[in-house]
């Protein structure tokens, strides 16, 4: 059976999505959303464009070189799948759920998956997003390894 034309576009989209994290054009990667998007993760529930593009300019603060790259990714229908991993030098201050965490100059890698929703323009309206947020903060030695 041949992809759906939403099928396609998903697939697409991660590119362009990934290509406007690494130029860290907030506005192309808001441009993705719906205005009513609705993401949710372990620690946070965010509401609508402004919500994302602070949470994404917390991060780039912390993480001004970071970069985006993606292992996977698949469509079916109208939701998408992107494993992704991010790498960044930690020069400034870390706004995590766990307290503010002070630059440490540490070059880290970090995974995780999206799951998007998409409407039917093609913009999503759902992300649920599941980082490695342990192996960040161990690699940011605020958090031991297990085993260790």
């Amino acid at each position: 059976m041949a992809p759906q034309v939403s099928e396609i576009s998903i697939v697409v989209m991660v590119r362009e999505f990934v290509a406007a994290w690494n130029k860290h054009d907030l506005e192309a990667l808001a441009d993705f959303y719906s205005e009513k998007i609705v993401r949710e993760g372990r620690h946070a529930r965010l509401e609508g464009k402004d919500a994302l593009k602070k949470s994404w300019e917390r991060v780039l603060r912390a993480f001004p070189d970071l970069s985006v790259d993606y292992s996977h990714q698949f469509a079916v229908g109208t939701h998408g799948v992107l494993e992704w991993v991010m790498r960044g030098t930690h020069t400034g201050t870390y706004e995590a759920y766990t307290g503010n965490i002070l630059p440490t100059g540490k070059r880290v890698e970090w995974t995780g998956v999206s799951i998007w929703e998409t409407d039917k323009h093609g913009l999503i309206i759902r992300e649920r997003i599941y980082p490695d947020t342990a192996g960040l903060l161990e690699q940011l030695g605020v958090l031991k390894k297990a085993g260790a």
